[in-house]
């Protein structure tokens, strides 16, 4: 929730631990988390002040610290963007959630449309040009990012993806992920450049060209669009230009989404990703075939059963017939080759949503701590009062185990490997 009516004298808009504010560079509103943009003119003017002071001096202010508070800047352009938090969350993480905040809004009006809008008028209000949705895109992206807060109805995991840049998978049977890959496979031709199955807030599968990446901050930002707007459930195909910063910043594509209400699955949506604008027809009739491949070959059961279900929990996972279960309480496996991650679910003691939260933090801590400046370690090992927590990185992976506090590094070793081949 927004809470338009409150602003900087009301004590309760002081009472949110997290803030976000996106202006122009001459100062306009663009977007704020909680209140109204104009009853909050005069903090937008202070900050924008304070980012072209600094810049003046030939430096870029990033970050100030005030008591338990923490200031993150970052600018992009003509757009500044500011977040201050007292979550306790290191100012890395702070800046890289305003990054995506960035991302999405170059994902409604591209790159080169917000420096023209600009260029030609310095003081414009974007908030024109964003409309309701826009907002809407902004404000989904912000609670997603904060899915750990104790009045969130979303998953941790929603914001396990954020934090690590990578989207969360969804567990299926080997016969039903085939299922959907020959699917997918089925309709793929050279004027379709993506091809993506989401469930609620995870990935099931995509289909790319072979030398077209799909980067993992476009698929979040997808994620959260189909996400945003209640309009996508309830239309049989929606068409709608976009704009996927990293596959193309300048650029629209034009993406056709639909969930598959009508054909029994309605928290499972299909993207297709077309640089022709012409496409709607064809990609209509592709949704139609690959839907009624998924219903024949039972696949499409099987996603909204695991949507359902809890994920997998650590005593699944087992090799070589020794549980891991009674060592780890927690872990984050991040296939870093193909940018996605996978966690299970949570068993004593983080059964409580506080306790959850704290792990969250400790997740942060320990991947901030893990792509430190001129910090190459492939392996950490931090131990609190609460958990130790084993960080293993290689080549391909980035794996985060969370044990008990009185847990040794050797057994966390012995224990993080189960884990891995596990995984």
């Amino acid at each position: 929730e927004k809470y338009r009516h409150e602003d900087d004298t009301n004590p309760n808009w002081k009472k949110h631990k997290k803030h976000v504010f996106i202006m122009s560079s001459a100062g306009k509103p663009i977007f704020t988390r909680y209140g109204d943009e104009e009853k909050l003119n005069p903090i937008y003017g202070v900050m924008c002040s304070l980012v072209n002071f600094v810049s003046e001096q030939g430096d870029t202010l990033r970050c100030i610290y005030a008591g338990n508070h923490k200031i993150a800047f970052l600018v992009r352009g003509p757009v500044f963007l500011v977040m201050a938090s007292r979550t306790g969350e290191p100012s890395a993480h702070l800046t890289r959630q305003l990054q995506f905040l960035y991302t999405q809004l170059v994902s409604i009006l591209t790159r080169k449309g917000l420096e023209h809008v600009f260029r030609r008028r310095h003081g414009f209000d974007l908030r024109n040009l964003l409309g309701a949705s826009g907002e809407q895109f902004l404000s989904n992206l912000t609670s997603s990012m904060d899915a750990h807060k104790l009045s969130s109805a979303l998953p941790l995991q929603t914001s396990l993806s954020y934090l690590l840049g990578a989207p969360s998978c969804l567990r299926l049977p080997v016969t039903a992920r085939q299922s959907v890959n020959k699917a997918l496979l089925s309709v793929k031709n050279r004027k379709l450049t993506y091809a993506v199955l989401i469930a609620g807030h995870k990935l099931v599968q995509f289909v790319r060209p072979r030398k077209t990446a799909l980067w993992a901050e476009d698929l979040l930002i997808i994620i959260n669009l189909i996400n945003s707007s209640t309009s996508f459930r309830t239309s049989e195909g929606s068409w709608t230009p976009l704009c996927l910063p990293l596959y193309s910043p300048d650029a629209n594509v034009f993406a056709y989404i639909c969930f598959l209400s009508k054909y029994g699955a309605p928290d499972v949506c299909l993207v297709f990703i077309s640089s022709s604008d012409d496409e709607f027809f064809n990609l209509s009739n592709s949704k139609h075939s690959v839907a009624l491949q998924l219903q024949e070959s039972s696949a499409l059961g099987q996603i909204q059963y695991a949507l359902r279900r809890p994920s997998f929990s650590i005593g699944e996972v087992e090799s070589g017939g020794y549980g891991v279960a009674r060592d780890v309480h927690h872990f984050v496996y991040v296939s870093t080759a193909v940018n996605q991650l996978v966690a299970p679910s949570f068993s004593p003691p983080y059964t409580d949503k506080r306790l959850q939260q704290q792990l969250l933090r400790a997740y942060q801590e320990a991947h901030w701590r893990l792509h430190k400046r001129n910090r190459n370690e492939r392996m950490q090992f931090v131990v609190s009062n609460s958990h130790s927590m084993l960080v293993w990185v290689d080549r391909d992976l980035e794996l985060f185990v969370t044990l008990g506090a009185l847990t040794s590094r050797g057994l966390a070793l012995a224990a993080c490997s189960r884990c891995f081949v596990g995984a």
